[in-house]
Order: structure tokens, then C-alpha cells, then sequence
């Protein structure tokens, strides 16, 4: 079955790739801040393996392993990605049009994806995005306020690493998904603040911008009532949304500051991540076999 699947991983925003990409019948989609996986069982053409890295067959399913345990983002182990392919998945099984193959083979991703998290990345996926974004905001307030801005996973993400120790509020363009974000967090106060109401943002001491736009949202005049006073902003948006020459030595932090952290910790992890991708490797072998058999059972 393995031998029937192509994928075509895309480092570029997803705004440069063909849209009749994006949109082929049958195909599963992800896009994350750093890549876009484009999975189907029809073989690309040489001009659009060109646009990426094109895997087949077992390396497309060795690909996807490594991609969903974290082996393959920049931050080694971050367990965002998980729930990035579950939301992919779930836009998946909406779409009219779906491949039987794919979707087993999605299936048994999410297996194996979890048995090698259990045994090896207990402790590595830790390190998020949001995790280290919450390290950041604790440095210089150990409780208070904290604005999110957007609502999709990272926002998500972001609401369940602070709503211990921190006052939550939103501020995003959709209210609908807004407010069904907020009922996600039925034991938590979370608070609506209006989409580009920068009056009230101003009021908050910590910032933290969920939303990648090509468009500018906060501009420099943004970050001068910001910066001077003491405050946090962490921008974890890919494209970035933000346009300013304020730094993190200013309290502005980008996704290049989040990454250099991790970075730092990615060194601890090596040995643990080596003996992931070793069972890895065992565990595409094993799976290419067993549904090669169950294949081999169905036709006959």
C-alpha cells in the first residue's frame, strides 16, 4: 500500500504554491509555519517536485513519521505538530473527495507517531513553541494579564500553557471561532477583547500573536507604546505580522528567538532523538510489511 502513496514537502509560504496544488482531488494537505506536505497517490510531474522535496513509498511514509514526532521542525521534538495533523486530518474527512489509501495510511501515522512519542519523546516534545513562549512571559511576570492574539491551534496552544498562573483574553478577527475557542476552556475566564482595538491592547503588559499574515497588523507606531514599558510581546506568527525594529532586548520576541532557545535545549536531546529515529526506521519497515499483507489479503 506504502508504494502507492507520493508526497511533496514545500519549504515556502503556502501563498507561492499553485493553488491547483493545494486543491488536488483526493489529497491530504498540512501546512504549518514551516513547511507544506502535500500527500496523494497521484505522482507529481518534474516541475512541481522541482518546487519542493518529493518521497515516495517508504521515505514518503518515513518522512511523515519523522514530520509528526518533530524530528523534522527546526525546535527537535515539539509536539504542536501533532495536533496540526489532527486538524489536517479532520479538515480531511470533510473533503468530498478522499483516498481510502491515504486515509489508512494516516491512520496507522497516528499509531506509530504515538508509540514512538511514548517511548522515546516523553519529555522532548515538551519544549513547544507555546512552552518556551510561556518561559519567556515568566521571566518578567509570574502572573497577570495575558493577551492572545488569533484563534487557531497556536492560540489554543498558547491558552494551555498559561491559564494556570495567568488571566487569559482574546483578540481575533473571526468572532465565531473565537467564542468556540473559548468554549473549549469551559473552566477558564477567558475574556474577549475587540479585533484591532490597540487602545486596549496597549493596557496589557504581555502580548503574544498567534496570527502569520504577509500583511502588517502591528506596525512601529505599535511597538512605541509598547516596548518602553517593560512589556512582552512574542510573535510566533510565520509570516510574521509584525513590522518593527524593536528587539527582544526590548521585549519583542520573533519565532528566530523562539527557535534559538530551543536550540539550546535541542543539544540535550540528541540522544533521545537518535534512538527515536532508529525506531522510526524499524517501525516504517514493519508497517510497509503488514500493509503490504492486508493488501495482498483484500484483493485476493
Amino acid at each position: 500500500m506504502l508504494e502507492k502513496i507520493h508526497l511533496l514537502n514545500i519549504q515556502t509560504k503556502s501563498n507561492e504554491i499553485p493553488k491547483r496544488l493545494l486543491e488536488m482531488p483526493g489529497a491530504f494537505v498540512l501546512i504549518t509555519c514551516q513547511r507544506t506536505i502535500i500527500l496523494t497517490t497521484t505522482e507529481f510531474d518534474s516541475q512541481d517536485k522541482a518546487l519542493g522535496t518529493y518521497h515516495t513509498s517508504k521515505q514518503a511514509y518515513h518522512f511523515l513519521l519523522e514530520t509528526i514526532c518533530g524530528l523534522q521542525s527546526k525546535l527537535k521534538g515539539e509536539s504542536e505538530i501533532v495536533a496540526q495533523f489532527k486538524e489536517a486530518f479532520a479538515n480531511y474527512l470533510k473533503e468530498d473527495i478522499r483516498s481510502s489509501v491515504i486515509l489508512r495510511v494516516l491512520e496507522k501515522l497516528f499509531k506509530d507517531a504515538k508509540e514512538v512519542r511514548k517511548k522515546h519523546l516523553v519529555k522532548i516534545g515538551q519544549q513547544s513553541y507555546a512552552g518556551i513562549m510561556r518561559r519567556i512571559i515568566q521571566s518578567k511576570y509570574e502572573t497577570g494579564d495575558v493577551l492572545i492574539l488569533g484563534s487557531g491551534q497556536l492560540a489554543r496552544d498558547s491558552i494551555k500553557h498559561l491559564m494556570k498562573k495567568y488571566n487569559i483574553y482574546i483578540s481575533a478577527r473571526n468572532p465565531q471561532k473565537v467564542q468556540a475557542l473559548i468554549e473549549e476552556f469551559p473552566n477558564v475566564n477567558i475574556q474577549t477583547v475587540k479585533w484591532r482595538d490597540f487602545d486596549s491592547y496597549y493596557k496589557f503588559n504581555s502580548h503574544v500573536n498567534t496570527i502569520g499574515s504577509n500583511d502588517t497588523i502591528f506596525a512601529d507606531e505599535h511597538f512605541r507604546g509598547h516596548c518602553p514599558n517593560n512589556s512582552v510581546f512574542v510573535d510566533l506568527g510565520s509570516p510574521s505580522a509584525i513590522q518593527t525594529e524593536y528587539d527582544k532586548q526590548h521585549g519583542v520576541y520573533r519565532l528566530g528567538d523562539i527557535l534559538n532557545h530551543g536550540k539550546v535545549l535541542n543539544e540535550k536531546k540528541t540522544e533521545k532523538i537518535d534512538q527515536a529515529k532508529l525506531a522510526i526506521q524499524d517501525l516504517v519497515e514493519r508497517r510497509a510489511k503488514h500493509l503490504a499483507i492486508a493488501n495482498t489479503r483484500a484483493a485476493i
